[in-house]
């Protein structure tokens, strides 16, 4: 199997150069290894964090070796397999995700990015959400004591690299902050792209306007996605934000064809929205005061969209 080798340098610990407490190194390689676990899936899955076992390709993706110890601060060395080995399926087909990894990538090459991101604050976000933030807090309590510094350097290569200090540990737990909570949300576009093995799809909303999204494998079966390729859709779902504000993507619980009346809400969600998109000033309607979790309980049903909209009237 190819792998990169890495060299992850630890300052500031209370033991000599060289040398770590296996408790500190237990909780290293735990911060190390599920802020790689997050960072990889959501590249993948467009969330970070997900309840259930984990898939094989992942376990894959995270199985680290680590090759030494040496002095010099305490430096470790590290073996990380390729994403082209481990998750090529999950991966190949790079023009679907924006800032599609490399397969040439590792689990640790995401870390580092998310990690870098993470510290700008002028970034976008594509690279973390508030589960990857918190995985990349764990190197903060890691070693119990201030001062501790993280550098990840990749041999023979640019990629692969961060810097994890306090300052940049405080960022992160800012940015954590004032990620926006996911909304409620109906949208209509083209179905233009869909990745069936992962329930995985494309909604073209007019010429300059996409958003990407994944089915709720408890709510809707992967096989919903075939008799829409291509057509007028509306989707009906949480949306997921960046930190700055824009749509990640859009977790869909009910898909159906467009019918009369769904060009309301040919609209790309923002966060000062309403939760049901589309219900412009224009059209001369008004939201009632309610609770948008109500609607999308809901959502899951049969019914079609003009009794939601008979509702809110």
């Amino acid at each position: 199997m190819k792998t990169k080798r890495y060299k992850l340098r630890i300052s500031g610990l209370r033991e000599n150069e060289g040398q770590i407490k296996s408790a500190v190194l237990q909780r290293v390689l735990d911060a190390l290894t599920k802020t790689s676990e997050r960072a990889t899936r959501l590249q993948a899955t467009g969330e970070g964090s997900a309840k259930g076992p984990k898939p094989k390709w992942l376990d894959a993706s995270l199985d680290f070796t680590i090759t030494g110890l040496e002095a010099g601060s305490t430096v470790l060395g590290i073996e990380a397999p390729l994403l082209a080995e481990t998750a090529y399926e999950e991966f190949a087909q790079q023009e679907f995700w924006h800032d599609q990894p490399s397969l040439d990538d590792t689990a640790l090459d995401l870390a580092a990015y998310a990690i870098q991101e993470a510290g700008d604050a002028n970034s976008a976000g594509d690279r973390f959400d508030s589960g990857v933030l918190d995985a990349i807090l764990k190197f903060r309590k890691a070693a119990r004591t201030s001062g501790i510094r993280y550098e990840l350097t990749s041999e023979g290569s640019a990629h692969g690299q961060f810097t994890l200090d306090e300052r940049v540990c405080a960022q992160v737990n800012e940015r954590m902050k004032k990620i926006p909570a996911p909304k409620a949300f109906i949208v209509s576009g083209r179905l233009d792209e869909i990745k069936h093995g992962g329930g995985r799809f494309r909604l073209l909303i007019d010429s300059d306007s996409q958003l990407l999204g994944r089915l709720r494998p408890d709510s809707l079966d992967a096989e919903v996605l075939r008799p829409l390729w291509g057509k007028p859709s509306t989707v009906e779902g949480m949306v997921h934000f960046k930190a700055n504000g824009q749509p990640r993507l859009i977790e869909a619980y009910r898909m159906s064809v467009c019918v009369e009346g769904d060009d309301v809400f040919k609209e790309m969600p923002s966060v000062g929205k309403a939760e049901v998109q589309g219900l412009a000033v224009a059209q001369g309607m008004r939201l009632r005061s309610a609770d948008p979790m109500e609607l999308a309980g809901a959502w899951p049903g049969d019914e079609p969209i003009d009794e939601l909209l008979a509702q809110l009237d």
